[in-house]
């Protein structure tokens, strides 16, 4: 082991001890995240079924087929562990901590300070989305895990052309794409790389996309087999969709004052754009147009605010090569956004700038194991007449209470129209029916209990967000509302 290497960057090495416990520490508060549980499920029946399957549409084969299921076969077969909830957990920290590794190897080849590199990897690592899925989530830290890898791969000196090392980039790429089938616009980085080289040029551009299309085919073989589904849509009109999108950069990607530096960052850059493309600086050209590329598209699909993780890394790459001022106050916004935020929406309802708890308690709060508090409330909804309650809890929730005898209750599950099973929780035999938010849409299955004589309450916060979620003038002040023909009592907690 290199000691002296790691002296030099002691900092460094004593930030990812510090983060690595900050996620270790939620290793055994539940899995928080919907798609994280498909994930987990996905993979399970892959390694106890041999059933290949995806999650969520079009599919993630680096993740759900290649890295968990190899990692899952291990732990299965050797030490006799089953891949879970707990165990993609620790997959996810792991994605994390290798993705800052590569992203502060890549800033120090290029020749930054240690200062500067250490900066800006703090940066990284407690943005909200990069937090959010180091701590939960889904799969966005291996996708730009393997795509940091590909740029590394082409960042060499002397900057002559390597085929070996083009190859493996694209193979990297590939892979990334096998995490998050977005980072596909990322390909932008090879045309780019060959056109600033003398030695390749347009030839080699058109190759280098014709290479990168038969690896993604390559990484993708298991779902081309299975057949490709359309992703999932958004569900949202264009103006929706501006206005989604706007918010979701500004408040949720990023904070307001890191949003504004960064575009600070970028339009400077843009600004030099003529200069840097005569010098041909490959790092300071893909640096601009990655987030340009990702920013535009994210309107098309403005569901995640995850998605825009992967311009951040190029957008600091930007600001390390600007000046350490600008690093240090992305730095403190940032660090200063994990405790604190500033929102616009209460309850789903537009309202004048206020504060709010910051990312790093959103992440950690939204663990099933922080539900506690929300549960028994829910669960004081049960009074003296049969009930059926729809609260803003979701199924694992209650399952990790029932686990740790938190709750008495029993799951049980229901046949609907639209899911084929329903896991509902029931007390006192049947006396008061826990329903999740999906089974909202069950309208003859509510219905059906409301005939039977069954008092029918929903979370009034959840009746906004599945039923009025654009309606962000309106207050509902009503005690009651009607969703699919079945009349339900509104109730809040706080």
């Amino acid at each position: 082991m290199n000691f002296s290497a790691l002296s030099r960057h002691g900092a460094f090495v004593v930030l990812l001890l510090f983060y690595g416990a900050i996620l270790a520490l939620q290793f055994n508060q539940g899995l928080a995240s919907g798609d994280g549980h498909g994930i987990v499920r996905t993979t399970q029946a892959l390694l106890n079924g041999g059933q290949l399957d995806v999650s969520r549409p079009p599919g993630h084969p680096t993740t759900e087929f290649y890295l968990f299921g190899a990692t899952g076969w291990i732990l299965q077969k050797v030490f006799g562990v089953e891949f879970d909830d707990k165990v993609y957990l620790v997959c996810q920290a792991a994605g994390a901590l290798a993705t800052l590794i590569i992203f502060y190897n890549l800033l120090c080849h290029l020749g930054a300070t240690r200062v500067r590199a250490f900066l800006a990897a703090i940066c990284l690592a407690f943005s909200a989305q990069f937090f959010f899925n180091a701590v939960d989530g889904e799969e966005f830290a291996f996708g730009l895990l393997f795509l940091l890898v590909a740029v590394r791969l082409l960042v060499v000196r002397p900057a002559t052309p390597n085929f070996s090392r083009l190859s493996l980039s694209i193979f990297s790429f590939a892979l990334a794409t096998g995490c998050r089938p977005e980072l596909v616009f990322a390909a932008i980085i090879f045309p780019i790389y060959c056109l600033l080289n003398p030695e390749l040029g347009r030839k080699y551009a058109l190759v280098s996309v014709v290479l990168s299309a038969i690896a993604v085919s390559f990484v993708w073989l298991p779902i081309l087999f299975m057949g490709i589904r359309a992703p999932y849509t958004a569900g949202m009109s264009f103006r929706e969709s501006i206005l989604g999108g706007v918010y979701r950069i500004i408040f949720q990607a990023f904070t307001p004052p890191v949003f504004l530096l960064l575009c600070w960052t970028l339009v400077g850059a843009l600004r030099e754009w003529p200069r840097q493309i005569k010098s041909r600086n490959f790092v300071f050209m893909i640096s601009c147009a990655v987030p340009i590329i990702f920013l535009a598209v994210f309107f098309l699909h403005p569901s995640k605010a995850a998605h825009l993780l992967v311009a951040l890394p190029f957008l600091l790459l930007l600001a390390v090569d600007r000046s350490l001022a600008l690093v240090l106050a992305l730095t403190f916004f940032t660090l200063f956004g994990a405790v604190v935020n500033i929102d616009i929406f209460k309850d789903r309802q537009l309202a004048p700038p206020f504060f709010v708890s910051g990312s790093y308690f959103q992440a950690v709060h939204q663990k099933p194991y922080y539900r506690l508090n929300y549960l028994r409330k829910l669960f004081d909804q049960c009074q003296d007449r049969p009930a059926v309650i729809i609260g803003n809890a979701w199924p694992w929730d209650f399952e990790y209470h029932i686990e740790h005898v938190n709750l008495p209750l029993h799951e049980k599950d229901f046949h609907g129209e639209i899911k084929k099973d329903i896991p509902a929780f029931l007390s006192s035999g049947d006396h008061c029916i826990f329903l999740p938010p999906e089974a909202a849409y069950e309208d003859a299955l509510l219905a059906e209990w409301q005939r039977k004589g069954y008092a029918m309450k929903m979370d009034a916060k959840l009746y906004r967000t599945l039923f009025a979620r654009y309606d962000v003038r309106l207050a509902i002040s009503s005690a009651s509302a009607d969703a699919g023909g079945v009349s339900f009592t509104l109730f809040r907690i706080d």
